[in-house]
């Protein structure tokens, strides 16, 4: 990615990373020690060294999966986070989503193999989409946009919003094609099933007449889908996404 030379330390991607400012630092680090399943005894940052390159913070050791790099990347490295620092607007937080049911937890959550998070990224290395320009399908730009998408395997997924101030909310979409032998979707698919979630989540939210106040409401003298961008999606348990997304502006 093309970014300002700025120097960052490993821990920093539980401060400016997108998933600590979607989940709060103390959840992200809970998410990512669940996800990278570090030996016991070993702490996830050491033992899989991650190390900030670029824009971004990427598994440079003990990584048990292959990944596409972002450009100008080597192979060996898998990309974990990207750093807010070199775009602008606030990050939307949200609650983790996990079953509620203690047996499910441990089924679908805590025993099962996640996938890295999914960053959308564009050939000049920016991260994030605008969500109309997705929802327009103007999708060219992006990198790997015809590889296929690492989801896990399953025929199909859920994807999740925890909006602020709003109930949770899911959709659920395909995650193999319509061809006959049913291939996984495209990472460009599977960014245009995220926005399409995401809008649709947006008309919901203005249907249902549950209005909050705060800078957070959604509607037309709120927020709309045109103060989002899509940055990527994180795998919370075994059959359910949910969007990063963060604003074109500022919100406090």
């Amino acid at each position: 990615m093309n970014t300002p030379q700025v120097s960052f330390l490993p821990a920093d991607i539980l401060v400016d990373g997108f998933i600590s400012r979607t989940f709060t630092p103390e959840d992200a680090n809970y998410y990512l020690m669940l996800l990278l399943r570090a030996p016991v005894g070993h702490y996830f940052l050491q033992y899989y060294g991650i190390s900030y390159q670029n824009g971004g913070w990427y598994i440079t050791q003990n990584a048990g999966v292959i990944q596409q790099p972002l450009p100008g990347i080597g192979a060996s490295t898998l990309l974990l986070d990207c750093t807010i620092r070199t775009s602008l607007g606030t990050v939307v937080p949200q609650n983790r989503w996990a079953p509620s049911d203690e047996v499910d937890i441990r089924r679908h959550v805590e025993g099962a193999t996640l996938q890295l998070p999914v960053f959308f990224v564009n050939q000049m290395g920016g991260v994030g989409f605008w969500l109309p320009d997705i929802l327009q399908g103007r999708d060219r730009d992006l990198y790997n946009g015809n590889m296929a998408a690492p989801l896990g395997g399953r025929s199909t997924t859920h994807i999740r919003i925890n909006w602020p101030g709003y109930v949770s909310w899911r959709r659920q979409i395909p995650t193999r094609d319509e061809t006959r032998d049913r291939k996984p979707i495209t990472l460009a698919r599977f960014m245009k099933h995220i926005g399409t979630s995401v809008d649709r989540f947006f008309k919901d939210c203005a249907a249902g007449g549950h209005m909050p106040d705060g800078p957070w409401r959604i509607g037309a003298d709120g927020i709309t889908h045109g103060h989002v961008k899509v940055i990527g999606a994180v795998h919370v348990s075994a059959g359910s996404w949910m969007p990063i997304m963060q604003l074109t502006e500022y919100v406090f």
